[in-house]
């Protein structure tokens, strides 16, 4: 029998449409770290990080009859997710703190391995830098996480959102720009 975490995501799908519950495993397994960083990243409030998680899923469970195997189902996956951050805000727009983000942080660090550009930047620009992300407007700030947080292409971007890839590019843009106005104004660039 074939290892089963060798398949394609859109191999795994058809075989849960077929009945294989083991092929659903392997997709949370796959996909779920990363979920749940994309969505940390966007509401920063570690008790709402995994019911949006687990809304997502449920989701996805719920309408992976619909989901066509010829097209990404690494789009599918984000753009649920990015649609049950955008519910959560909707519902409960919370106050973010930069202890709640930084206590995330660090334990998922300690679950982690640490990248070695984390090693190199100071915690206080790391902050900075934190905030100066969580500043952005929603639609710069969603683009720059899927590029910056989980190296998408904007081809994909543009899928998961909905949008062009020139607007996904042009939105990348801004953030960066912006991003970098704020860490000049901070003084740590």
């Amino acid at each position: 029998m074939d290892d089963i975490t060798l398949f394609s995501d859109e191999e795994l799908v058809s075989l849960f449409k077929g009945g294989n519950e083991r092929a659903f495993e392997v997709l949370y397994d796959r996909y779920s770290v990363r979920l749940k960083k994309l969505i940390y990243r966007n509401v920063s409030n570690e008790e709402a990080v995994h019911d949006i998680l687990q809304d997502t899923f449920m989701r996805v469970l719920r309408h992976i009859g619909t989901f066509d195997v010829t097209m990404s189902f690494t789009s599918w996956i984000y753009q649920i997710a990015v649609n049950c951050c955008k519910n959560y805000y909707n519902r409960y727009s919370k106050d973010r703190t930069i202890i709640e983000k930084e206590s995330y942080r660090i334990a998922e660090n300690e679950r982690c391995p640490v990248s070695p550009d984390d090693e190199l930047i100071q915690d206080d620009d790391r902050r900075s830098f934190n905030e100066a992300v969580m500043s952005l407007k929603e639609k710069f700030r969603e683009v720059f996480l899927l590029r910056y947080d989980h190296n998408m292409k904007y081809q994909d971007i543009s899928k998961t959102l909905g949008i062009s890839e020139r607007t996904a590019k042009w939105r990348m843009r801004v953030a960066v720009e912006r991003i970098a106005m704020d860490l000049k104004k901070k003084g740590v660039i």
